[in-house]
Order: structure tokens, then C-alpha cells, then sequence
């Protein structure tokens, strides 16, 4: 009990050598620490009256581990000793384990259908939030990068075509397709939605790289600008 006290409310410091996260990695190996250990050597410090294992407990019992893959960095920063520069590491550790599985090789993602574009939305189409994310091609339709725009509603994001353009301009980019999914399992657009696709076509028509399509996916559904031709898009 002394020992479990001094785990969750002492300085890791004081802690035996066995018991202090870092020191166990490196003796044992990072497969035999708990998930609570792991995210202790990432978020490195605690906060005053809780140390970072406590901490670390706290975050998961918050927000468990399963549910990190749709969380924001600002839901992150409303745990109480994390605030935004634990919170952004936390984010950049999810965008690594995200590219380690992400394909080798952009150049081999041919976006030639819709179904092909549907293939790279999947993950997107199960989130509980809204995520925009900018695909960005060569001539040849092929992935040269990817890139989470924004995390939101549309009508609450305010995203510029500045924001999606700037990446287009530092690649040998030729088109974009622009994506967003509907958390409420209805992928129909709405009139934001038009809107939006609208200025990010005319914006891209201005510039000379063109948007090959907006797709909208939810957990059941999926809607193409393209393929429905909705109004005067596309």
C-alpha cells in the first residue's frame, strides 16, 4: 500500500529505479509497461499534487485508449495538467502510429474513381467529430500528400482556400480532393457544405490546380460531388 501511495502521489523520482517508467523501459522493455507507464514517458511531467503516472491514470480513466483515434487536441487540453503543449504531443504521437500504418509508398494511391477515394476514407467515415481532410494529386491522379485541414463542422471551422491552397503550392500538385465526413450517418450535403465546395473549386480554377471531387462519407453512406454533378459543381 506504502508503495502504491508513493506510485500515484510521490515524485517519480523518489520511486525505486523498477518503478519509474523510463529506467523500466529500458530494462524490461516498453512491451511489458501498462498503458498508463507509456503515456507517463511521453507526457514526461505530472503537475503539482499529482505525478505523471497519476496523471497518465487520470487521462485514460478520461479518456480511454480506444477512443484516442477521434479525439481532439483540445479535448485532450481540458484534462487538468495537460493544457496545450501536452496536448500537442499527445497529437504528434497519433500522426505517427497513423503514417507507420499509412501506405508506403503515396505515389502507388491512384485516386482514378470514386472508389478508390472511398478506399482512403474509411478511418474518416467511422470518427465521432467532423475531420476535413485535403488529398492532394499529380497529374497522373496519384497521392502525393495528405493533409487533416480541420476538426469541426464546416460552418464552425471557417476554412479558407488559403489554408487548403497553401500545401498545392508546395508540391508539383495538379489537382485536390477535398473530403469531410458526417458524423450523424448522413452523408448528404448541406448547404454549407455547397458553399464550400463552391469557393474551393473557383479558388482552385484562379490558381490552376483543380478539385477533382468532394466527398462526404459517413458510417453508411457517401456522397460525391462529382458523380451527382450537384449544381454547378464540378
Amino acid at each position: 500500500m506504502k508503495n502504491s501511495k508513493l506510485k500515484s502521489k510521490g515524485r517519480i523520482k523518489d520511486l525505486p529505479s523498477a518503478l519509474r517508467p523510463r529506467e523500466k523501459l529500458i530494462t524490461v522493455g516498453s512491451g511489458n509497461l501498462s498503458d498508463a507507464e507509456l503515456l507517463a514517458i511521453i507526457l514526461g511531467t505530472g503537475r503539482k499534487g499529482q505525478n505523471v503516472l497519476a496523471l497518465s491514470d487520470t487521462l485514460l480513466r478520461k479518456y480511454p485508449l480506444r477512443q484516442w483515434g477521434s479525439l481532439s487536441q483540445e479535448q485532450f487540453a481540458t484534462i487538468p495538467g495537460i493544457g496545450k503543449s501536452k496536448a500537442a504531443r499527445l497529437a504528434a504521437v497519433l500522426e505517427l502510429g497513423e503514417r507507420m500504418f499509412a501506405p508506403s509508398s503515396f505515389a502507388k494511391v491512384v485516386f482514378n474513381s470514386t472508389e478508390a477515394a472511398l478506399a482512403q476514407l474509411r478511418e474518416f467515415a467511422l470518427k465521432r467529430q467532423e475531420h476535413l481532410v485535403v488529398f492532394y494529386l499529380n497529374a497522373r491522379y496519384e497521392l502525393l500528400q495528405k493533409e487533416i485541414v480541420g476538426i469541426g463542422s464546416l460552418n464552425s471551422l471557417q476554412i479558407t482556400p488559403k489554408e487548403i491552397f497553401s500545401v498545392a503550392l508546395k508540391t508539383p500538385c495538379a489537382f485536390i480532393l477535398v473530403a469531410h465526413n458526417h458524423p450523424s450517418g448522413d452523408a448528404t450535403p448541406s448547404d454549407d457544405d455547397i458553399v464550400f465546395t463552391n469557393r474551393i473549386q473557383e479558388a482552385g480554377e484562379v490558381m490552376g490546380i483543380a478539385l477533382l471531387d468532394h466527398v462526404i462519407v459517413s458510417p453508411a453512406d457517401y456522397f460525391s460531388f462529382r458523380d451527382n454533378k450537384k449544381g454547378s459543381v464540378l
